[in-house]
């Protein structure tokens, strides 16, 4: 995209001044979700129930399937703080916004 520009400050953050992407959702998550789950990982767990599920219910069910039960047996791994926050982008084609809807 031509209007795209990379922030000097930090090669993370893209400008884009036209909204052509397709993304469904994003994902916002602390280190310690980073520390149990590849990118793909995170986005594969949320795709494969993001039809269906509100997006705190995924984060709700992440959560509990990546703490550890006792962090000294993994090395502290999922054992951190965790935080995430699941942002649907397109709400209005999925299955549990058809319920809310239908039954508010």
């Amino acid at each position: 995209n031509s209007n795209s520009k990379k922030n000097d400050d930090n090669d993370d953050v893209v400008d884009d001044d036209e909204q052509e992407s397709f993304d469904e959702f994003i994902i916002l998550g602390c280190d310690g979700i980073w520390d149990c789950l590849s990118n793909q990982q995170a986005v594969d767990y949320v795709n494969s129930r993001i039809n269906e599920q509100l997006p705190t219910e995924i984060g709700k069910e992440m959560l509990d399937d990546i703490i550890s039960g006792d962090p000294r047996t993994t090395q502290g791994i999922g054992g951190d703080n965790m935080t995430i926050m699941i942002i649907d982008l397109q709400p209005h084609f999925k299955g549990y916004y058809r319920h809310l809807v239908q039954n508010p």
